[in-house]
């Protein structure tokens, strides 16, 4: 499985020129994405009212359970980034010097946008097929950019990605049922993925 790891991580990183170098540089960034947190919270608001602030505490919670799962597995683990591994971070493609932290296992970045774009595309329930796609194509380009400059292994991004899915999915769960309790009318239902009352 470590062979195959190392072997897709070559593959995909060697795929490189200077266009792309600047493109995942930026896009490895969650910052430029903050269009897209907007239209979350207006579509939030939108469908919850006043309920959309019990949303936001949820989404940041969200952010921090998988942030720190990871952060915690990670020390656990001690699988060196590709970057920090002495036998292979010579053969490694790097964008601008950047090696990352220590430990790599899992991706913290694939983590905490899956983890995000789950539990939101779960809490909107968006009829809008772009809103959802936009999420999932945000979380799946970031995570690919943490290949691309070399920091994680494909199975960290898997690993990583799958997590985080996870826990945003028992998030949405969770936040759909309070909800319910505090306001019967707010809510079709307690499922996060109901095909009632979307955005």
């Amino acid at each position: 499985m470590q062979q195959i790891d190392q072997s897709v991580l070559f593959f995909l990183n060697n795929l490189n020129n200077q266009f792309f170098d600047d493109f995942f540089w930026y896009a490895t960034k969650g910052i430029i994405y903050l269009p897209l947190y907007l239209l979350a919270a207006w579509f939030g608001i939108k469908q919850f009212g006043w309920r959309a602030l019990i949303l936001l505490a949820f989404a940041g919670l969200t952010f921090a359970l998988t942030d720190q799962s990871c952060a915690f597995i990670k020390d656990a683990v001690c699988r060196l980034r590709p970057t920090h591994n002495p036998d292979i971070s010579s053969l490694i493609h790097t964008v601008n010097n950047y090696r990352g932290g220590l430990y790599g296992f899992p991706s913290a970045h694939a983590c905490n946008t899956f983890g995000m774009a789950v539990f939101l595309c779960g809490v909107l329930r968006p009829k809008r097929w772009w809103f959802t796609a936009a999420f999932f194509v945000w979380a799946a380009i970031l995570s690919y950019s943490r290949i691309y400059l070399g920091v994680h292994y494909p199975l960290d991004i898997l690993c990583g990605g799958a997590m985080g899915a996870l826990i945003g999915w028992g998030m949405a769960v969770v936040f759909l049922k309070i909800t319910v309790r505090i306001n019967k009318k707010g809510t079709a239902g307690s499922h996060p993925f109901s095909k009632k009352k979307h955005v």
